[in-house]
């Protein structure tokens, strides 16, 4: 998330001015309160606005022959489908300006993959293949994903009509949870007749658009409330000398310790135990604060730390990050 400033909702109110790396404070006051809402009395204040990014969704890149499904999964070309509908960028443009208009901060995706032109679709960092989009998302790190598409009834840019409109399309824009991958809001146009797709999202898409925004916010503040959910995995490397059955230094199973941990450093205790094998666990629905107590901005990256610190000192382990996503924790056991 990248913001300006913060309101925290205490005794008294602090603004935090931005600053680089991971000391950032979240823009223009958060909605949720932590602390009172852990102490079960939430007392909104002003509203934060997630970050934003405008992506083509996959129905937009097939029609432009950007997406191809395979053996190793999805790859998405957002390049060549920015070089191949000509109206592209202005309708980007466009629906960017409304948001940019009602403060939200925004994320650009052509200004994104000038960024990614130096790397290729494998993390040097830890050898494994990434789908385009994956890396797009770790590089931008919006909150929220809005992914356009749109349908028109002939070829890929242009249906001629005799009564002079050059192009009938409907659009749907839907509003994704960039960490959980959840459709949190969506907003839909008919089929409407224009001289281009640019002009039918000023007639018919703009005019839909502040509900849409309200959905999203409220679903923001909601976040900034009860944490932001994110999907756990402890793995035990092949070949380890130990098992998360085997009893620590701590006296405690591996498991346990991990489990302990969990339920103390997540927002009231939130999070699901999907799975519980020697080899690994698996949780779900586990939520994170955004913020620490002094409002600097608290996020995935940070509590992955904070975890596999924690069983370094505690367990004397090696541990290995191998997370891919922005809402995905993966640690691995290497052994002690």
């Amino acid at each position: 998330m990248k913001y300006s400033a913060i309101i925290v909702a205490a005794l008294s109110a602090a603004v935090l001015s931005s600053c680089g790396g991971s000391g950032k404070g979240l823009a223009d006051g958060a909605s949720g309160n932590m602390e009172a809402y852990e102490s079960g009395d939430v007392n909104a204040v002003v509203q934060a606005k997630p970050e934003i990014m405008i992506i083509p969704g996959d129905q937009t890149l097939k029609r432009f022959h950007a997406i191809e499904s395979g053996n190793g999964g999805v790859t998405r070309d957002f390049q060549k489908y920015l070089l191949a509908d000509r109206d592209a960028r202005s309708v980007f443009s466009i629906i960017q300006g409304e948001f940019q208009n009602q403060n939200f901060p925004l994320n650009d995706l052509e200004q994104t993959l000038k960024q990614l032109d130096t790397r290729g679709a494998t993390d040097i960092a830890d050898g494994l293949a990434k789908d385009s989009k994956t890396i797009l998302m770790e590089t931008a790190q919006p909150d929220i994903i809005l992914e356009l598409d749109y349908d028109t009834k002939g070829d890929d840019n242009v249906l001629r009509h005799s009564n002079g409109h050059d192009t009938r399309a409907a659009f749907t824009l839907n509003a994704i949870d960039a960490y959980t991958n959840k459709v949190v809001a969506t907003v839909t146009t008919p089929p409407v007749e224009g001289e281009s797709k640019a002009e039918i999202v000023k007639k018919e898409l703009v005019k839909r658009l502040p509900d849409f925004m309200e959905d999203i916010q409220e679903y923001f503040s909601d976040l900034l409330t009860r944490g932001r959910e994110v999907t756990v995995r402890v793995n035990v490397d092949e070949g380890s000398n130990i098992s998360l059955a085997d009893v620590s230094a701590e006296g405690d199973t591996y498991s346990d310790y991990i489990v302990d941990y969990i339920k103390k450093h997540t927002v009231k205790g939130a999070y699901k135990l999907q799975s519980n094998t020697d080899n690994a666990l698996v949780f779900t629905g586990v939520r994170i604060k955004l913020l620490n107590s002094d409002g600097t901005q608290y996020g995935v990256y940070d509590w992955t730390r904070d975890l596999a610190r924690a069983m370094r000192k505690d367990l004397g382990v090696k541990v290995q990050n191998r997370a891919q996503g922005l809402g995905e924790v993966v640690l691995t056991l290497q052994g002690i």
